[in-house]
């Protein structure tokens, strides 16, 4: 539990009133002053042996006290004592309640707890929320165990629905009309905001902060009372869980869309809320660009954080090999940038890293001038031509990718396949891509154009959908050889047009060669590497896209998305064309890509998160994603 220490020295003007025990009054302290002589003279005498000699006789005449206190009859003389013991009792008694009564009663709660009390200062609250909200912790500590110290890493638990509320309720006062509950038009709007239908969940919250640091204050909140969160950027991930939760609280960052440009033109620093499309029109304006997505909306987050494949990763390499600088908020609310001089194993680790390292909430991108003017075109041809593309395919990496300047997009259906090749200069049909040219197409999906990135990434928002559906993803990498692309894509090409059939020609499934090439690998080692771990050889990252409508043939369409990567995992290995790399940005919920990365890799990755993360919180509080703490 994220509590603070104990010794730390509060601010005298806190908001937070530090409520004391009203001290013992002086009346009573008196009344039992005069009275404690009593009883004890008595239980002194009932203690005391008889050592007098005989009394002389009694007198004729009424004997006086002392007489009594000289009979030999103790037995008679106790019995008295005590009776004036208990006189002596119920005097007090009696005391101590009319001294009571005449004190004023103590109706303030009682001192509120040191960890709450810092807690609260530290989310600036105005004065009369922090002091409910301080009361209200202070009230419910035992059940939020905030009596006990923080438990250790491994023993953290997610907390209970009172925390959770309790949680919400705070980011309610703190961030007013920047967070919202369910119920509302906001909340409705930003919890169907992720691409996928099967990511349109409910969380017990959302909050979008605006800056870096509101953005700590909401993982304050979070680590205090030990709820937990997910966090979404573009939200174009289709694994349910992994930017949206049910219960919990979700950080959307749609709010964090700055945009600027160095005075001397060559980093881009950019919010994560922005996407690629929005990112490519502002840079395209100042006459440079960046390496990035290839879908207009998808997010800019996640796509670094995962690796980024770009149109032109055969020259520039990914796009984490393109980041200058991360600003971080780390689980434990601490602000840190990420570069080569500062914080450098935590720079290595965000690049490609995932979400395991806390939140960006900026990305300063080295800018690219060079390929502010690009060619580009896109072609759409007949599914019988798809054997004659993947022998071109083959081709091309074989011999096109000498020219670092080229690069294709590759998307076979059940109907058609689409082909787009760009060039990272203002140059006419490439040679790179004479492969290609001989094979007849029906039509242009882009016409040949010369003009920008931003043009090129636009022009490609008509081939998806902006009809809600259900949508998933699968990846799987080999080694370059056409007839094992030709051996899968038959595999494929039945089993998507068998669960068309099965799913009444709902569900369409994808068949996509992603070609990476060696000086691409190479690329990324020559920037300070990043955690992928890739061997340094040209390969191919197969993704395929599913899409339906119905929640009844979730099953059956992700087993045979499923059969199509365990196909190529069969027929690569028995033609020696195996490579167990998983790309993040294109696996699905039960490929944990990390597991793909050399154990060396997992092994240091590790170390950064317990350096920057000593709770491990973001392994713990996290909803789901691809986590360290789920690969063996």
């Amino acid at each position: 539990m994220g509590v603070l220490n104990k010794n730390s020295t509060k601010s005298p003007r806190s908001p937070v009133s530090r409520i004391r025990p009203f001290p013992p009054s002086r009346r009573i302290f008196i009344y039992y002053l005069a009275l404690l002589p009593l009883p004890l003279l008595i239980l002194l005498f009932l203690t005391k042996e008889d050592t007098h000699p005989p009394p002389p006789p009694p007198l004729p005449s009424s004997p006086p006290l002392t007489f009594y206190l000289r009979t030999p009859d103790l037995e008679a003389m106790r019995i008295h004592a005590l009776s004036l013991l208990g006189i002596g009792c119920a005097l007090i008694n009696v005391a101590h309640s009319a001294a009571v009564a005449l004190v004023p009663r103590q109706t303030s709660s009682p001192e509120i707890i040191p960890e709450i009390t810092e807690f609260v200062d530290s989310l600036s609250l105005a004065p009369g929320d922090a002091n409910e909200v301080a009361t209200k912790l202070n009230e419910s500590a035992v059940a939020l165990n905030l009596t006990s110290p923080p438990p250790e890493a491994k023993l953290r638990k997610r907390s209970s629905v009172l925390a959770t509320n309790l949680a919400c309720w705070i980011i309610q006062l703190k961030f007013g009309t920047n967070s919202c509950e369910e119920g509302s038009t906001p909340y409705t709007t930003l919890s169907t905001m992720n691409w996928s239908k099967t990511c349109w969940l409910k969380p017990r919250c959302i909050v979008s902060p605006n800056s870096a640091l509101q953005v700590s204050i909401a993982m304050k909140i979070i680590d205090f009372l030990n709820v937990k969160y997910s966090v979404r950027s573009g939200g174009h991930t289709p694994n349910p869980g992994y930017a949206n939760s049910d219960g919990g609280v979700l950080m959307e960052l749609s709010k964090l869309r700055a945009m600027s440009l160095s005075s001397d033109g060559t980093v881009a620093s950019i919010g994560p809320g922005l996407t690629w499309v929005e990112v490519y029109d502002y840079l395209a304006q100042r006459g440079t660009t960046v390496l990035g997505g290839r879908i207009p909306q998808v997010g800019v987050g996640g796509l670094i954080l995962g690796g980024g494949l770009s149109f032109f990763a055969n020259r520039y390499g990914l796009a984490c090999d393109n980041v200058k600088s991360f600003e971080v908020v780390n689980p434990n609310s601490t602000i840190l940038n990420a570069n080569a001089a500062q914080n450098s194993d935590l720079f290595w680790a965000l690049k490609g890293g995932s979400g395991n390292f806390g939140i960006v909430t900026r990305f300063d991108m080295y800018t690219r001038n060079d390929l502010a003017q690009i060619w580009y075109e896109v072609r759409v041809y007949a599914a019988d031509k798809t054997p004659e593309l993947l022998d071109a395919i083959e081709n091309f990496q074989l011999n096109g990718e000498a020219d670092t300047k080229a690069g294709f997009v590759f998307s076979a259906t059940t109907d058609v396949t689409l082909v787009g090749y760009v060039y990272g200069g203002a140059v006419s049909s490439p040679s790179a891509f004479s492969a290609f040219y001989d094979i007849p197409y029906l039509a242009h999906f882009a016409p040949p154009t010369i003009g920008t990135h931003h043009q090129l990434v636009a022009s490609l928002s008509g081939a998806f959908s902006p009809v809600p559906a259900r949508h998933d993803y699968r990846a799987a990498s080999t080694g370059v050889n056409a007839t094992m692309y030709k051996l899968v894509y038959d595999f494929w090409k039945a089993k998507a047009l068998a669960i068309k059939a099965a799913t009444g020609g709902d569900a369409d499934m994808s068949f996509s060669i992603q070609s990476f090439s060696k000086s691409a690998v190479d690329y990324g080692y020559s920037t300070g590497g990043n955690t992928l771990g890739l061997v340094s050889q040209t390969q191919q990252w197969f993704t395929m896209l599913v899409d339906w409508t119905n929640a009844a043939d979730d099953v059956a369409v992700r087993a045979a998305a499923k059969s199509v990567t365990d196909k190529w995992s069969e027929v690569s290995n028995a033609m020696g064309f195996g490579n167990p790399y998983l790309y993040a940005n294109d696996a699905s919920r039960d490929q944990n890509p990390l597991t793909s990365y050399p154990p060396g890799n997992i092994a240091q990755m590790r170390t950064v998160s317990h350096k920057y993360d000593p709770k491990q919180i973001a392994q713990i509080l996290q909803n789901d994603g691809y986590l360290l703490s789920k690969v063996p």
